[in-house]
């Protein structure tokens, strides 16, 4: 059986529903912790792919943050072996600046449910709708990587998704359940204060939004890593 190694910088930012789909699936997945274990280049051998997942901390933070090296070391040994890696939201920053592109603060917080549009096809995507709601949260962006094709955007950010060989870049988070978003509201519950965000606006999302999002995260998993 495959097995997914995903790189976790924040105890709350896991893969939530993505647990689920990887299993019925048949994917095993281990969770590294980097802000508790290092990793070596040698271990990851062992991985058939890999995801990195999200964090409140900046990938031009590396010296605050000296654990993300270790996220950086998995990205650049998915992209030198080819295999198969996503990142999501501050991971989705790791792969585009490991791949040279350029990593800065946005000009606004994106944080709530805003839709994404479709700015570009690859097969990865095939089955995705041309527009869909998805949840976001984050303050920074990054330039498209070049050699990468971008496939979502959003009215306030453009790089959504990009796609660079066997590596997927979303900057949203497809991966997120009523309990997750819950959980990180009452977590981060100062930030959202501080952006004039109300909790309930983040909570009272419909059911069919969040089963949209299971089914396209199933789809995806599937092509990306079986």
């Amino acid at each position: 059986m495959k097995e997914i190694l995903a790189v976790r910088h924040v105890e709350i930012e896991g893969l939530g529903e993505f647990e689920e789909i990887l299993n019925e699936i048949g994917l095993k997945f281990l969770y590294l912790d980097v802000w508790k274990n290092d990793i070596e280049k040698s271990q990851l051998k062992n991985f058939d792919g890999f995801i990195i997942l999200g964090g409140y901390m900046g990938v031009y933070e590396y010296e605050r943050y000296p654990f993300l090296k270790n996220s950086f070391l998995v990205a650049e040994y998915s992209l030198e072996t080819e295999k198969p890696i996503m990142g999501i939201c501050l991971g989705s920053q790791i792969l585009a600046y490991v791949l040279g592109a350029r990593v800065f603060k946005g000009h606004k917080k994106e944080i709530g449910w805003y839709d994404v549009f479709k700015t570009g096809e690859h097969k990865l995507f095939d089955d995705f709708p041309q527009r869909f709601t998805a949840f976001h949260w984050h303050g920074d962006t990054f330039d498209l990587p070049k050699g990468a094709q971008r496939v979502f955007s959003s009215s306030l950010y453009e790089n959504q998704t990009f796609v660079f060989g066997k590596a997927v870049g979303i900057q949203f988070h497809l991966e997120v359940g009523k309990k997750m978003i819950k959980h990180w509201a009452e977590e981060y519950e100062k930030e959202l204060a501080d952006e004039g965000i109300s909790t309930e606006n983040l909570k009272n999302q419909k059911d069919e939004v969040f089963d949209n999002l299971k089914k396209l995260s199933k789809n995806l998993l599937n092509k990306i890593f079986k």
